[in-house]
């Protein structure tokens, strides 16, 4: 279907269905205006895509963007299943505030979709859930969240818009969030949790992100959904047999007696444990079907999608393979990580600074699907790689960060302007690239980040005072980062390697002494993609020079460890 020209504002537009719902109107011909909290959430690199950074509580944030809108689909919210004050003032009042701006806007909307929750209506308690809910159920809803949600829809049908007011089921795709309904019930099964352990013959009904999309776009543009309400609600399937596509050589205790020994109390029961035991989250979609609707998604194939999302969280080299950003990769670490990643499948972005290195490295060879040559320590070609295509549609979920220099001598002999690109290259440019990086990670609940940082973190070093300064900016940067993702599906990992038998020495001028036993880039390589597979983090420690620093920073005071490390490094000029 072709959208022609017609003007999409759309709130919500970064989070799991805002992003399908942009990319989809998009192709469709539709001009978008994304209204999110940060730019750099979304792809701005899609035609017909125009972001909008706003806060949906404030209108006179977004106000003049809604100027001219066709459509308005309001999907922005706190969508976590609930109590709290939070849930009144993001699900309510967000959405009074945003049909006063679209009144005042907008005189001229065609419809106005507002994205509700079955948790608007749930069961009422004496409900014995031998059928499914539809829109002439009556509202009961058993949490702040839920009455959050159903005082939204009271005040859009109260409106003088002409409305259109859409309940999705549970919605699932491989992107949903890591701590989302089925995403959980997947993982507890393919680890084994005692949960899944027992086959649950109550059915929810999954609907699929894109099925969800094409619903809103319908009911966006078709006559008959003016002013209406619809259930969007998929296939119904049992809890159990979720459990038992995850984990199929699991045992189960089978649970459909006790659902028939409970019924005669269910009423008393807690709703988690009605909706386990009976179909008590099922819905009719018989209304919006009429429309013409249907899901395309089967059950199978939706739960499917998060059992191989979740199978890749559990294992990040899980085929398909996925896209890998690797800076410093024309040589060092950079280049062996490359090769072995190559070997393993990955695809790969080369970024160096190098051309004809980078251009050499791994020539011809299938994994690598772009190369970029940037200099990190300029910010013009920093942004070029940040703002690159590279991060949009099927999205970068590794990023392994090499790229990094050292010059050695005194503070006051060494050039000013070497010293501040040591902290442009090993500190800013990483710090710019893990925000890019993070932002683009958690809106898809998934990804890894590897800061390559050195032994010289422990310890001030006098004579490379800037190199190890960076670095230890840098190690404590990727713990803090590594505590703030924890939870989020995004992976940390700061390694401090020893010294390594690379160009540095020669380009730092740092001296080799005679029989100096330095690790090779393949081992550190090895020992990092080890780690990672073990999930370990915050921080790697490679080779006994790293750890020896690491104890004798713990064990000695400051000014004796400045002063042993001035002798040392002096020894090295």
């Amino acid at each position: 279907m072709s959208l022609g020209r017609r003007i999409y504002f759309i709130t919500g537009a970064s989070g799991f269905i805002g992003r399908r719902l942009c990319t989809r109107l998009v192709a469709q011909g539709a001009e978008v205006r994304a209204l999110v909290r940060s730019t750099e959430k979304v792809g701005s690199t899609l035609p017909g895509l125009i972001l909008v950074a706003g806060d949906l509580g404030s209108p006179k944030t977004y106000a003049s963007a809604l100027s001219g809108s066709d459509v308005v689909i309001h999907l922005a919210g706190e969508a976590k299943f609930g109590n709290g004050p939070q849930f009144r003032q993001s699900n309510f009042l967000a959405t009074t505030a945003l049909l006063a701006a679209v009144k005042d806007q907008v005189p001229g909307l065609s419809r106005f979709v507002f994205v509700s929750t079955f948790g608007a209506v749930d069961r009422a308690p004496t409900d014995l859930c031998r059928e499914p809910v539809d829109e002439t159920y009556p509202s009961h809803p058993c949490t702040d969240y839920g009455r959050s949600k159903w005082e939204a829809e009271v005040a859009v049908r109260e409106s003088s818009l002409p409305w259109c007011i859409v309940r999705p089921t549970p919605v699932v795709g491989a992107e949903m969030k890591l701590r989302s309904h089925l995403a959980v019930f997947v993982r507890s099964a393919m680890s084994g949790g005692l949960l899944s352990r027992f086959a649950f013959p109550g059915r929810f009904s999954f609907l699929h992100v894109d099925d969800l999309v094409e619903a809103l776009i319908l009911t966006s543009t078709h006559p008959e959904a003016v002013n209406r309400i619809f259930f969007a609600a998929g296939h119904p399937i049992a809890l159990g047999q979720v459990f038992a596509w995850a984990a199929p050589n699991a045992v189960r205790v089978p649970l459909a007696w006790a659902a028939d020994l409970l019924r005669p109390v269910m009423r008393w029961l807690p709703f988690q444990a009605r909706a386990l035991l009976y179909d008590a989250l099922t819905a009719s979609d018989a209304a919006l079907q009429g429309l013409g609707w249907s899901p395309r998604h089967g059950p199978r194939e939706s739960v499917e999608e998060v059992i191989q999302a979740e199978r890749r969280r559990s294992d990040f080299y899980f085929p398909p393979a996925g896209l890998t950003l690797l800076t410093g990769a024309a040589s060092g670490l950079g280049a062996a990580l490359a090769v072995k990643l190559a070997d393993m499948n990955r695809r790969l972005i080369l970024v160096d600074k190098d051309e004809d290195g980078l251009a050499a490295m791994l020539s011809g060879h299938p994994a690598v699907v772009k190369r970029v040559v940037c200099d990190l320590s300029r910010d013009d070609e920093l942004n070029r790689l940040l703002t690159s295509p590279i991060w949009g549609g099927e999205g970068i979920d590794e990023v392994f960060a090499c790229a990094g220099f050292g010059a050695r001598g005194p503070v006051t002999q060494l050039n000013g302007i070497t010293q501040v690109n040591i902290f442009l290259v090993n500190l800013v440019s990483r710090v710019r690239l893990c925000h890019h990086a993070a932002l683009v990670m958690t809106s898809r609940s998934f990804g890894r980040i590897v800061l390559i940082s050195s032994s010289s973190a422990y310890q001030a070093l006098p004579y490379m005072a800037a190199y190890a300064a960076s670095n230890a900016a840098l190690l404590s940067f990727g713990e803090a980062l590594w505590g703030e993702m924890e939870g989020s599906g995004v992976e940390v990992l700061t390694v401090c390697p020893g010294g390594m038998s690379t160009r540095f020495q020669e380009r730092a001028g740092v001296l080799v002494l005679p029989n100096e036993r330095l690790d090779t880039p393949e081992t550190v390589a090895d020992a990092i993609l080890l780690a990672v597979k073990r999930k370990q983090g915050p921080v790697l420690k490679v080779g006994i020079r790293s750890k020896g620093m690491d104890f004798i920073a713990r064990l000695l005071p400051r000014r004796m460890r400045v002063r042993l490390w001035k002798r040392l490094m002096g020894m090295l000029r």
